[in-house]
């Protein structure tokens, strides 16, 4: 059996990883600009679009990846909404105390990420019968990918939103 690595493997590896690893500064409530919740959604829109890049062409559903952004991007706003949210204007710092929904869905990518790697490199061997089985799954990883990306995105906009009318509060920096 032979296993043919493809770039966009790598690419969604390190999409995965990359946004696992900003929000883990969210997850330990340690302090964040507040462009940089920008970051996590971007890296995930990366892997996601990448995911897509791997399903068969005649299997690409462009409808089914906009509703499972939207219905990502609608708990993730929510969440946004009611996540306890910590500013300082003085600084343009940021804190998330309970931010680990994030990660949990980073964690989630990452999960869906090697699940449709796995399925696209032995896809090829399966043969014929489970070829359409391994197809399903690899458009499901990929629509839940993008699921993910929307919840993170959504997340992060209306936080970035909320950063604006905040109460200050006053945040220690890591020098003083």
């Amino acid at each position: 059996m032979v296993f043919k690595l493809n770039i966009l493997h790598l690419l969604i590896a390190l999409g995965a990883a990359g946004c696992a690893g900003v929000l883990v500064h969210e997850a330990h409530g340690r302090l964040l600009r507040p462009s940089r919740l920008a970051v996590a959604p971007l890296l995930a829109a990366v892997a996601a679009l990448f995911l897509l890049a791997l399903v068969a062409p005649e299997d690409r559903a462009p409808k089914l990846w906009a509703v499972a952004l939207a219905l990502g991007a609608l708990p993730g706003a929510v969440r946004g909404l009611v996540m306890p949210l910590e500013v300082d204007h003085t600084w343009a710092l940021l804190r998330l105390p309970r931010g680990r929904d994030g990660l949990w869905t980073a964690a989630a990518l990452a999960v869906l990420s090697v699940l449709a790697i796995v399925l696209s490199l032995t896809g090829d061997e399966a043969g014929a019968a489970t070829g359409a089985v391994t197809g399903v799954w690899e458009v499901l990883s990929a629509a839940a990918a993008t699921g993910a990306a929307g919840y993170l995105g959504g997340r992060a906009l209306t936080l970035f939103l909320r950063t604006a009318h905040a109460p200050h509060s006053t945040l220690a920096r890591a020098g003083a």
